[in-house]
């Protein structure tokens, strides 16, 4: 016994099934099958309930088991498109989904898929609905016939099962969205929004030459199809619906999946490396940045779209991180791999320190999404420690450098306004920052070591040489001197992050 065989005569065994005996089941398919409709949509109108006959049965089988004879459509040689889904249900549609999935190699096990179909097949499926009343001593109610959507939908998710062995569910973290388009039946709905009595409004406008409508959005057009009255929709529209003469395409196939985070703490040994790739004009300004020496690496072994890397702060990029470095995480976008081994991870910090990168990383892990607040939490908390090579105009003596340092060691309250520097991508405030402690090292001639533990977002380099005036005090204020910072560099920035190695699973 074929599939659709088995199929047709167990949904004569259906309680509530409308149809009795096969012969009736059987009339009722040949009307559908003379109005145009497709082997599936016929499935769908006599109430076959999903099953493999839709996904696995040729058609021949259905025609056969319907006992439909010498089942062609064809005009010049052409296949005619179903007049009731325009062709969404061919079985190409559902190959073509699955292998564009299987080329990207994700590695789940479930997915969420939905679909998406031109706003004609509403129209159409009322028309059906209308025709099958027509017919009803034959074809019945069509009530309970089985939504396209999710006939294309269960089509799709088993084909995915059978060839990537995944299952599906709602709550995957992977999406397949899934956008079908007829050109040729665009405006069919239109008709509903031209009434008298139509509660929208739509709005036209022309984008790069071509006419656009808002408005007619799937939820606005299943609302004026009910308001629409079964007179006014017969005028607009023809039962069983108009033949088309383009089949309806696969416009559009999105897979989407949650972003993996990765997270460690970076060192900068050297200068003139921006955090983020630094480009103003479309001119690159920075020949390296962090983001990229850490972020491709990883890119090459997740297989994501992009990524983003976000830093508990940030250092100018003539700025060196030293010390156990700069806790940040990079969030991959869209990756297609997901599970990795701690080494597997760890030796993209290895690969860097082997190739003597100016960038290195120490404790990096995959971590989970919540670890990341730690990040913005911190910012606000978190306290840095520097060192700075600075110039002054004048020599300091010993007794003013012994009374800087024993004013450096209780913590005092600056005022900075918005650093000239920044002025055009910050507000132009007055913010008060805390400078923990202050040491001065004369190191020879003009010049001095300065180490400073400052609170979150202190600008370091406005608080030595004082910004016009902008940051009160300043080391410039304190010593009466020009000061000039030549060389700084952050040694270390508080936060407890990532969490250890041995506390991430896997």
């Amino acid at each position: 016994m074929s599939v659709a065989t088995e199929a047709v005569e167990k949904c004569l065994g259906t309680p509530g099934v409308r149809y009795s005996t096969p012969q009736q089941l059987k009339q009722a398919a040949a009307v559908l099958y003379e109005a145009g409709i497709c082997t599936l949509c016929t499935l769908r109108f006599i109430s076959i309930p999903l099953g493999p006959v839709y996904h696995f049965a040729p058609v021949e089988s259905i025609y056969q088991a319907l006992e439909i004879l010498n089942p062609t459509k064809d005009v010049d040689g052409v296949r005619q498109p179903c007049r009731a889904c325009l062709g969404v249900l061919d079985h190409e549609h559902v190959e073509q989904v699955v292998e564009k999935y299987k080329e990207q190699m994700y590695d789940v096990d479930d997915v969420f898929i939905t679909v998406e179909i031109p706003k004609s097949i509403y129209i159409r499926h009322r028309a059906m609905q209308l025709f099958c009343a027509d017919n009803s001593a034959i074809l019945g109610s069509a009530s309970d016939t089985i939504d396209v959507k999710e006939a294309i939908r269960y089509m799709i998710s088993e084909q995915l099962s059978a060839a990537c062995n995944v299952q599906m569910s709602g709550d995957s973290e992977m999406r397949v969205d899934i956008v079908f388009g007829h050109e040729e039946s665009a405006s069919e709905h239109l008709f509903l929004f031209n009434r008298d009595n139509s509660s929208v409004k739509l709005k036209t406008f022309r984008k790069k030459g071509v006419v656009m409508t808002t408005g007619d959005s799937k939820v606005a057009v299943l609302a004026e199809l009910a308001a629409c009255s079964e007179d006014e929709f017969r005028a607009n529209i023809s039962c069983p619906p108009p033949a088309a003469s383009s089949t309806a395409l696969v416009s559009m196939v999105t897979m989407k999946r949650s972003s993996l985070f990765v997270g460690g703490r970076y060192l900068k040994l050297k200068r003139n490396i921006s955090q983020t790739p630094f480009v103003i004009d479309g001119r690159r300004i920075t020949e390296d940045s962090v983001a990229e020496i850490i972020g491709e690496p990883i890119k090459l072994i997740t297989g994501c779209e992009s990524y983003n890397l976000v830093g508990s702060g940030r250092e100018d990029a003539d700025v060196r991180m030293l010390g156990n470095g700069r806790p940040f995480y990079i969030e991959c976008i869209n990756p297609r791999i997901k599970k990795h081994s701690v080494a597997r991870i760890c030796q993209i910090q290895d690969t860097l320190v082997s190739k003597n990168s100016p960038v290195q990383v120490r404790n990096l892990q995959i971590i989970q999404p919540n670890d990341t607040a730690i990040i913005k939490e911190g910012e606000e908390h978190k306290t840095k420690h520097y060192c700075a090579l600075v110039w002054l105009s004048k020599l300091l003596t010993p007794e003013h450098l012994a009374e800087l340092n024993s004013t450096g060691k209780q913590e005092m309250v600056i005022d900075q306004k918005t650093p000239i520097r920044v002025l055009h991508r910050r507000a132009p405030l007055t913010r008060p920052k805390n400078i923990i402690s202050l040491e001065i090292e004369h190191l020879e001639g003009h010049f001095y070591r300065i180490r400073i533990e400052s609170g979150a977002g202190t600008y370091i380099k406005e608080f030595v040489h004082g910004d016009l005036g902008r940051t009160v005090p300043s080391l410039a204020s304190m010593t009466g001197a020009t000061a000039d910072i030549l060389e700084l560099d952050v040694e270390n920035v508080s936060l407890d992050f990532p969490p250890p190695l041995s506390t991430v699973e896997y």
